[in-house]
């Protein structure tokens, strides 16, 4: 039998990690710039590969970059996002390693009782990172290509601008062709897909502090509300604006 739950969401987002939890139904394919755990915190849910099957899993890793689609028939989802210049992604990918191209299946449940304890305790900012550091100690040597570090610093520091190949090119003292190949090698899905979610990233960052959509996108780098919409429903499977609408906890982490 399903267990009652309350109807709510919480995000918790920074230092390039974001933790979910909600009720969800559907969404649509969609694909991320960095890898997700998704988690079904009281049952099994559903994935999907493009032009594949549904297969069932209750802890799975996506990697970056693989499209997909998620039917999780009301169940109570939860996703952990640990980015590429994470303090935490080394440990993180320890755990949880995968292959690019591929979903990978875990069988663990102290992340299961984790997500548990963040959707039915509601806990503030502090406890959850707590939990996470816990979860994924800080290592604070990076296995990042310091090059590809470099270009990680200009998306952050300069969201709003569209870096050429020939600027990047320029910058590390590398061709365009191996600029690109390299950073896609590094962080597991192309610059220009991972400038678009680091501009997403940001907006999320942004609207938690501002509480205006349209003014988070703008200050990330977007040229309107709709283009921003269009990142976010290709990226996540759903429009942004009733997902925001229907967070009951948004907190950032420290």
């Amino acid at each position: 039998m399903d267990r009652f739950h309350p109807f709510h969401s919480q995000l918790y987002i920074g230092n390039g990690r974001a933790v979910y939890c909600g009720p969800l139904q559907h969404l649509e394919d969609h694909v991320y710039g960095a890898p997700v755990l998704h988690v079904g915190i009281y049952k099994p849910f559903q994935l999907m590969l493009a032009d594949g099957e549904w297969q069932s899993y209750r802890v799975a890793l996506v990697p970056p970059g693989l499209r997909h689609a998620l039917n999780l028939e009301g169940g109570v989802h939860g996703k952990l996002f640990v980015d590429a210049e994470s303090a935490s992604a080394p440990a993180f990918r320890r755990r949880y390693p995968y292959r690019k191209g591929e979903v990978s299946s875990f069988h663990d449940p102290e992340i299961v009782a984790a997500f548990h304890w963040v959707f039915e305790e509601d806990p503030r900012q502090p406890d959850v990172e707590a939990l996470l550091d816990r979860l994924f100690p800080e290592d604070p040597g990076s296995t990042i290509d310091p090059r590809i570090l470099k270009v990680l610093d200009l998306i952050r520091a300069e969201p709003d601008r569209n870096h050429s190949q020939d600027e990047l090119a320029e910058a590390l003292g590398l061709s365009p062709s191996r600029v690109l190949h390299l950073f896609s090698e590094q962080i597991g899905v192309p610059y220009r897909r991972y400038r678009m979610w680091k501009r997403l990233w940001l907006s999320a960052e942004r609207l938690h502090a501002s509480d205006s959509m349209t003014n988070a996108a703008l200050d990330s780098g977007f040229a309107d509300a709709t283009h921003f919409s269009h990142a976010f429903r290709d990226t996540f499977g759903v429009n942004p604006a009733p997902v925001f609408r229907k967070i009951e906890r948004f907190e950032r982490l420290a």
